[in-house]
């Protein structure tokens, strides 16, 4: 007996004569998509077999909804790092086996979050999450929401214990060590450091690690990676070079070995890197990165549970952030410093 093909949302908005985004849109209940087309979309989608992930549709009529934020960047067609879309689909998942649903909302530079609250009520949404940095204004307008937030990998200062971080501080420090114990002792730091808070964490554990060898710091040797926008810049090469440097994540770390290569400076033999984030980049640069793995899942879990407390107004387990420690992945982009060489 022939297997039955599986339905796909292509199959769907191929009946329909939609576009395979307005069919996800309809799924995740997401602006865009009026109810006459989400109501035959999702009627089509029965019809048809498609199977749902997660709750059925009754149930998720029930269910508790979390909107969460994002920069539109972060998956538009020029990312390639797709880290905050793993982090996402991970958030989805052990929201989901808690019962609850969940949608997306990609956030524009130039959104201000005018309509803020007629999405949180046309949603019908229990709680909001805020994944990875977003502009100031747009923030402002989370924090006067009437619904619990959740900021993850982003720091509210004034909902702190609201807060899922990636442990920065040592994780930075402990690959910083890496090169020191490797006999670098000329080390510089790629990342603008006033932009996000974990850039200047991760910073603060690279002085650290050059604190404890009593070694001193060369403020020539940080270099910006990005504006004020967090849009990326073009580096500035200091004359004089160290024999390695730290980068602040993969994607700063992938751009700065092509800039690099283009002054005739190799990775490692010239000057050794190391990063932070192990996403698609570490793997995929040439060398492949010696890194500080972020724990997605780990992230995703403490989130769904904080929200789960907040929307049964349950006091929050700490007064501080939930930090997530990564470790180290030790790949080719270090080698020992020669003592004579570059």
């Amino acid at each position: 007996m022939k297997k039955r093909k599986k339905v796909t949302m292509q199959d769907i908005a191929i009946e329909l004569g939609v576009s395979k985004v307005t069919v996800s849109k309809a799924f995740n209940d997401q602006y865009g998509v009026g109810e006459e087309l989400k109501t035959e979309i999702l009627q089509k989608a029965e019809e048809m077999g498609y199977k749902f992930k997660g709750l059925s549709t009754e149930k998720k009529k029930q269910a508790n909804h979390v909107t969460v934020f994002m920069a539109h960047k972060f998956f538009g067609e020029g990312s390639k790092t797709y880290f905050y879309v793993h982090m996402y689909q991970s958030i989805t998942r052990e929201l989901d086996a808690l019962g609850y649903t969940s949608s997306l909302s990609l956030v524009a530079p130039e959104d201000c979050g005018s309509n803020l609250q007629g999405l949180i009520k046309g949603r019908n949404v229990d709680a909001v999450m805020v994944l990875g940095n977003l502009e100031d204004v747009f923030l402002e307008r989370i924090r006067q929401l009437d619904v619990p937030r959740i900021y993850v990998d982003c720091i509210d200062v004034s909902s702190i214990q609201n807060c899922v971080l990636s442990e920065n501080i040592y994780s930075m420090y402990e690959v910083t060590r890496h090169l020191l114990d490797q006999g670098h002792h000329y080390i510089g730091y790629v990342g603008s450091v006033t932009v996000t808070q974990s850039i200047a964490d991760r910073f603060l554990g690279y002085q650290r690690a050059l604190l404890e060898r009593k070694i001193e710091f060369n403020p020539e040797w940080v270099i910006e990676d990005r504006d004020y926008h967090n849009e990326e810049i073009d580096f500035k090469l200091p004359q004089e070079m160290p024999t390695a440097f730290v980068c602040n994540c993969d994607e700063t770390a992938f751009r700065f070995i092509k800039a690099l290569r283009e002054q005739g400076l190799n990775v490692p033999e010239d000057i050794s890197i190391v990063s932070f984030d192990n996403d698609s980049y570490a793997e995929s640069c040439e060398p492949p990165l010696t890194t500080v793995e972020v724990d997605i899942e780990g992230i995703a879990k403490a989130a769904a549970k904080k929200a789960k407390r907040r929307i049964e107004k349950k006091k929050p387990s700490s007064r501080g952030a939930t930090m997530i420690n990564g470790k180290v992945i030790y790949r080719q982009s270090v080698l020992p410093h020669r003592v004579g060489s570059y």
